[in-house]
């Protein structure tokens, strides 16, 4: 009888370890983890933003490395094209109840690249070669409408438009530049590509887009740290018997049976009487307090500064509504990663939108396919 009642836990609680997985390993650590790495991203994106505020200024040299270049664009001899991105979409309508809807959906993606300069406040011309995965931070302020179903959203940089473009910065020929010597291939500026990644050229200065970013993630982590103190602040017993209270031999006083006002439900209470003095009491399950009876001494967590959290059995036990910690972390990692998906601009997903009304009807006739420059073709962002 003595080993059996050491396993004694009140009604409701779980055992030991399962407490411990929730409250510390779930609700604690996994929370904690997930507001460190909104941290880290929001960090990354904090010091891209300074990076960036650091480029606007007119006397920021250009110097080898990862760089933010600013300036005007001038087009290359014989292109006519700089960075310019075409978005198929599309339409459809649905009607309910009388209300019509549509939706463009993107079906496709066209991007036209071709080397391009940057004149610097510096006077210096930086060649830009960006790459076909160029990511074009742009308003989608062009359409082509090609028949009542299909259109086209365009966006492209324009010559003489101020642009900031992130790279490596390094020195490197430049068909452009003149040569120093006889037979001497011409070195420049010249903007490529990070290792592994796109370009970004953008028409808006990149800090507020980095900055925007380093805020979004900032809130996230705020949110997660707020869960786990919340989810704490509930358990705030369990933490009391861990740190707070000790397992102590009490001497049993009384035992009853309680039933609420409607009468549909029992509790088992036992009263206990510490070593100090001090009565307290729990609920245990109705098996336990079946073997009670006729028992003068038990083990139990007491906390002599808040006895209302002391529980009988010598272990530290969280009631069973810990098992919260598993949707609470679930549905703030999921709407996390979704919020972070569904916020980022067009030109990092699958472009869709909405409208409220039918399709509006094609404004060329007869309706045929627009001229388009051609590109490469590419498949619609996942989104």
């Amino acid at each position: 009888m003595g080993h059996r009642l050491w396993l004694l836990v009140s009604r409701y609680h779980l055992d030991p370890g399962m407490s411990s997985v929730l409250v510390d390993a779930v609700a604690t650590a996994g929370l904690l983890v997930l507001a460190a790495i909104a941290l880290r991203l929001s960090r990354r994106q904090r010091r891209a933003a300074a990076r960036a505020d650091a480029s606007l200024k007119g006397d920021a040299a250009l110097a080898p490395g990862e760089a933010i270049v600013v300036g005007t664009v001038e087009r290359a001899p014989g292109a006519d094209v700089a960075v310019r991105v075409e978005v198929e979409q599309e339409g459809t309508e649905s009607e309910s109840s009388g209300v019509w809807s549509h939706q463009w959906v993107e079906t496709g993606r066209k991007v036209r690249v071709h080397p391009f300069y940057l004149r610097h406040a510096s006077g210096a011309l930086v060649r830009v070669e960006p790459g076909e995965d160029v990511m074009l931070v742009d308003a989608l302020d062009g359409m082509i409408r090609v028949d009542l179903t299909r259109r086209i959203r365009v966006a492209e940089i324009m010559p003489g438009e101020k642009v900031f473009a992130l790279g490596e910065l390094r020195r490197a020929p430049d068909p452009e530049a003149p040569a120093q010597g006889y037979r001497e291939k011409a070195l420049g500026d010249v903007l490529v590509p990070r290792r592994g990644q796109p370009m970004l050229v953008s028409s808006e200065p990149l800090d507020q887009r980095f900055a925007r970013r380093a805020a979004f993630h900032r809130r996230w982590a705020v949110a997660a740290v707020v869960a786990s103190l919340a989810f704490n602040a509930a358990f705030a017993g369990f933490h009391a018997r861990r740190w707070l209270g000790e397992t102590v031999d009490v001497r049993v006083t009384q035992l009853r049976e309680q039933e609420d006002r409607d009468g549909d439900n029992t509790r088992f209470v036992v009263t206990m009487q510490a070593a100090d003095g001090v009565l307290f009491s729990d609920e245990v399950p109705h098996a336990t307090f079946g073997r009670l009876r006729g028992v003068e001494r038990l083990k139990a967590r007491y906390v002599p500064s808040w006895t209302a959290a002391s529980a009988v059995g010598p272990d530290v036990t969280a009631h069973s509504a810990a098992y919260v910690a598993l949707p609470l972390l679930g549905a703030i990692a999921l709407a996390y990663a979704v919020r972070a998906r569904s916020t980022i601009p067009w030109y990092e997903k699958k472009l869709s939108e909405r409208g409220s009304g039918r399709l509006p009807g094609s404004t060329s006739a007869p309706r045929r396919a627009a001229k388009r420059p051609e590109g490469r073709r590419q498949k619609p962002a996942s989104g």
